[in-house]
């Protein structure tokens, strides 16, 4: 088994980072490896099958196999002899939540399959995805100067 993991906290809400991943159509906004999904259906669900194109290897099916609105998405992709999953999960804090998501592959290829998808660039590709939801999603406030600027009053 192989997984990569990246936990962050945000002071963007619960549903404005769960907006990102429940609509498949904006999943590319925050997952540059991504140009394209399809999915069967109008909504993501569980059960439901989502054909990403990658930019860069094919397309990959995946199915939902977990999902609490708010709180947790996971979908899942077969390769022989492994699974291949992204878990998406939001904790709510005081203010904002925290975010994580952990891609994994398991079965008795896994580290064949671990390999082959990169693991480098899996547990790089963790830490960009929360990085790029803040952007997205937390609110904007004043503008901080650049070094050695001057504020006016």
């Amino acid at each position: 088994m192989f997984e990569a993991v990246h936990t962050e906290r945000t002071s963007a809400e619960p549903a404005a980072i769960w907006a990102l991943w429940a609509d498949p159509g904006r999943w590319s906004d925050w997952n540059e490896q991504v140009e394209r999904v399809d999915l069967d259906g109008e909504e993501l669900r569980l059960g439901a099958a989502a054909r990403v194109k990658l930019k860069r290897g094919g397309t990959v099916k995946y199915e939902v196999i977990a999902i609490e609105v708010e709180r947790l998405l996971i979908e899942e992709a077969r390769f022989p002899g492994a699974r291949v999953g992204h878990e998406h999960r939001l904790t709510p804090a005081t203010r904002g939540c925290e975010i994580a998501h952990r891609l994994y592959v398991e079965g008795p290829l896994s580290g064949f399959w671990s390999l082959m998808l990169g693991r480098k660039r899996m547990r790089e590709s963790v830490a960009r995805f929360t990085e790029r939801e803040r952007q997205l999603t937390e609110p904007r406030g004043k503008p901080k100067p650049k070094r050695g600027a001057r504020s006016r009053r």
